[in-house]
């Protein structure tokens, strides 16, 4: 007799949650997401980049022609110093060896795409769910609470609520957090208008490394106020709270962040000029955690192992983890055995390109006269090199053998 298939409920905040369900439920499991914003999409703010082996994991899902009308192809990175001489100029992946091309593309409407597509499966989807804890049954299953009194119960709970994961912090209280990398974020969207001809060729994203903190900005999609998305990264010894975060008003934070890059090549104070809105946060990764769950719940994605933005990989290892696990789950014996077998495959890939992430932040930091000459000869003559090196292990994914 056939297996009926579990149920399982997902606890999401992002792009592993929406995706796993996507996948479990056109297998035939029975799946319920549970997503803690208020509304879908709307306040998530920043860009990001989805590189080949993402793409590979939107194509399976069936999605590939609904991101390209949001998103815009990237095709090339042009690194640059403060003075604005190009460094190098690196193929940021490519069809031809990859099997797909990069896409940028706003975080809050790729969010948005994952969950349409989700409602048109009909997958159960509720929004302003708060996780706060669990009861495990003694008959089996799981009961997952939420802050509002509400409860879901199923066969197993998927933890895919990001870099503070409360089902991380119910499951292991104890195990490390999330780590400040000693660098504060922020961002913001921008008009096409204000991007001078010279760089709209529209699939280059642009790097910046000065003596201090490091800009970047790329087109990102088709809606005109925000068709680019730059971002900055400002060395800080200081991780800022949320309360000190919120005190400082957009003003104050666009004048610190035109002091770090005052005098920066055209068209980057423009930009922040520009920009109607700050986006702003620290930056943090998660180097490991000594588990990922147990025989009833499972971590996927930023809950599980929390990633700097370093090397563009954040959404791309949340959509490989939702492929993998989904790919698992139909040849396991047993849910368990596929959570078990997940962390086995999937932790050396993540926490290789965490360090990776961390050590590229690291150049972002604040150097002497003679760091940044350095810097600009190793981008100049070794970063071409490296960076294959770095495409070939890290766009290449076949999901599991």
């Amino acid at each position: 007799m056939k297996r009926e298939k579990p149920n399982f409920i997902i606890v999401g905040s992002g792009i592993s949650g929406p995706s796993l369900a996507l996948f479990l439920k056109r297998a035939g499991y029975g799946v319920r997401l549970m997503e803690s914003y208020s509304r879908p999409a709307e306040d998530i703010g920043g860009a990001l980049q989805i590189s080949p082996n993402g793409m590979k994991v939107m194509r399976e899902l069936g999605l590939t022609s609904e991101i390209l009308q949001i998103g815009t192809l990237s095709d090339e990175m042009i690194f640059r110093n403060h003075t604005g001489k190009v460094l190098s100029m690196i193929p940021n992946g490519s069809v031809s060896r990859f099997g797909e091309s990069a896409i940028v593309v706003s975080r809050a409407r790729f969010h948005l795409l994952l969950l349409e597509a989700a409602e048109k499966e009909g997958i159960p989807t509720e929004y302003g769910k708060k996780f706060s804890d669990a009861e495990f049954p003694l008959d089996g299953g799981v009961i997952a609470k939420f802050d509002d009194g509400s409860s879901v119960e199923a066969d197993f709970l998927i933890g895919a609520d990001g870099n503070h994961s409360k089902v991380r912090n119910f499951l292991f209280p104890n195990f490390p957090k999330p780590e400040y990398t000693g660098i504060l974020n922020a961002g913001g969207f921008i008009p096409s208008e204000v991007i001078p001809e010279k760089y709209y060729k529209r699939g280059p994203i642009h790097f910046t490394f000065g003596p201090e903190g490091f800009f970047g900005f790329a087109a990102c999609g088709n809606t005109k106020d925000t068709s680019w998305m730059w971002w900055s990264n400002i060395p800080s010894e200081k991780e800022l709270t949320r309360d000190e975060m919120d005190s400082i008003d957009d003003e104050s934070w666009r004048n610190k962040i035109l002091e770090i890059h005052k005098g920066w090549h055209a068209p980057i104070e423009r930009i922040i000029q520009t920009s109607p809105t700050i986006l702003k946060g620290n930056v943090h990764d998660l180097r490991s955690l000594p588990k990922w769950g147990n025989d009833k719940v499972l971590l996927i994605g930023d809950a599980a192992h929390v990633m700097s933005p370093h090397t563009g990989q954040g959404a791309s290892m949340a959509l490989e983890d939702s492929h993998t696990l989904f790919l698992l789950l139909e040849r396991s014996n047993s849910v368990p055995e596929a959570f078990r077998d997940f962390e086995t495959i999937r932790r050396p890939r993540v926490e290789r390109i965490i360090e990776e992430s961390r050590r590229n932040g690291n150049r972002k930091k604040k150097l002497s006269p003679i760091g940044c000459w350095i810097r600009d000869v190793f981008l100049t003559l070794a970063l071409p090199s490296f960076a294959k090196k770095g495409q070939d292990w890290m766009y290449r994914y076949e999901g599991i053998k």
